[in-house]
């Protein structure tokens, strides 16, 4: 019965550290997520800004 007790220990052990790899890759995910949504919620602030101060020119672009 021994040998049986410390197998599932050593496969307990696994399961923990791959669960544990699993957490910290769903964190890494989520932070790139939400960098990526700020950069571009920026990116879209300042072409909407640059497109408002120059609506006149843009119209003037895209009427040629």
């Amino acid at each position: 019965m021994e040998p049986r007790v410390i197998e599932l220990e050593t496969h307990l052990k696994y399961i923990r550290r791959d669960m544990d790899e699993v957490r910290n890759d769903v964190k890494s995910i989520k932070h790139r997520l939400a960098y990526s949504a700020g950069g571009t919620a920026v990116v879209l602030g300042l072409l909407g800004w640059v497109a408002n101060s120059r609506f006149d020119q843009v119209v003037t672009l895209l009427l040629r």
